[in-house]
């Protein structure tokens, strides 16, 4: 049913939020185009099918989230919570005869996070990323989702380019009037892209150095991991304050939507910056929203225009590659590589 992602099948998924899914409670995602129909039963473990009856491919409902029975809404044919034909009310002497089965998957929750594993067949070797980096009593979180109108491409894109920030959030995160310059290192594997900027003296928004004190000295990281993740780390004088991780689902070709979780640990500031991140971050998204959507409608409209890249974008030019190897199921047999740029932001 996945095929047209090639090998990104066998990749763990974000497909929701652990707070979205109640217990007792059934809701309904797409994702590449296919429906998905996803329920947390009387035990709080989440289950998953394919939204589509076997028969006439009507859409699926759960009937009793006690024995995970899962029914039909045109002639009433019920499955089991792995999707097994278990009914037929109109020839109930053809169930054991019809063995047929709707496609169920794998979830795993984590960190606030359902994931899914879109292979059937039981080849898990890739686990979803445990970010125990961040774990500990220090560390508070934040998670939210925004619905962008953007290919997931695209959005990786956005979430890793750290030369939109001072316009598109100027003053939010970096200050389009205070230019700094910083020496950036690329590194390539088969499966990820790890951009690293040198501790440099810079102002960053959201009041820190208020917070931290003056003359901060900051460094980050922006990292891409397959299927379609991101993850950015930022230290304050050498310690490790902030980290961004963000999962860029499909759902269908140009919407895609992004699940954030922000972690921090600012000792005794925690508890305000708790309660201003939900606006900081819905202001920050809703800009990358804008920006994202025009750049998606230009693509479309201009598509046999080539594009005129410079140093920096090696790294989306990397990202891109490694996703559409995965996709094409081609085997890569380049070398990690190491590239070094300048830049001033």
């Amino acid at each position: 049913m996945f095929d047209k992602i090639g090998g990104l099948i066998k990749y763990w998924h974000v497909i929701a939020l652990s707070d979205e899914l109640k217990k007792g409670k059934s809701f309904k995602r797409n994702l590449y185009q296919i429906p998905l129909l996803l329920w947390r039963d009387e035990d709080l473990k989440v289950h998953a099918l394919l939204d589509i009856c076997v028969h006439r491919k009507a859409p699926l409902e759960v009937c009793d989230f006690k024995k995970n029975h899962v029914l039909c809404q045109y002639h009433g044919w019920k499955y089991n919570g792995e999707g097994s034909l278990i009914d037929i009310p109109s020839s109930q002497h053809l169930v054991q005869k019809m063995k047929c089965k709707v496609d169920s998957y794998s979830i795993i929750e984590q960190n606030g996070f359902i994931w899914i594993y879109l292979a059937t067949e039981n080849e898990k070797n890739n686990l979803p990323e445990p970010l125990t980096e961040v774990a500990g009593k220090d560390w508070k979180h934040y998670q939210t989702s925004m619905i962008f109108e953007t290919n997931e491409e695209l959005l990786v894109e956005n979430f890793m380019d750290a030369t939109h920030t001072p316009m598109v959030h100027n003053k939010l995160i970096r200050d389009n009037d205070k230019k700094v310059k910083h020496t950036i290192t690329i590194l390539q594997t088969h499966e990820t892209v790890h951009v690293s900027y040198a501790e440099t003296k810079e102002k960053i928004g959201l009041g820190l150095d208020w917070i931290l004190g003056k003359n901060l000295t900051i460094s980050h990281t922006d990292e891409f991991l397959l299927p379609n993740l991101v993850r950015v780390n930022y230290y304050i004088n050498k310690i490790h304050r902030f980290q961004a991780f963000i999962a860029c689902t499909p759902l269908k070709d140009g919407k895609t939507i992004a699940f954030v979780r922000l972690s921090f640990q600012f000792k005794w500031f925690n508890y305000l910056i708790k309660m201003v991140i939900p606006f900081l971050a819905k202001k920050v998204l809703k800009q990358d929203f804008i920006i994202t959507q025009k750049q998606f409608v230009n693509q479309q409209i201009f598509k046999a225009k080539s594009d005129n890249n410079i140093d920096y974008d090696a790294m989306h030019n990397k990202v891109k590659k490694i996703r559409n190897n995965k996709i094409n199921n081609v085997a890569s047999r380049e070398e990690s590589t190491t590239q070094k740029i300048g830049l001033t932001l």
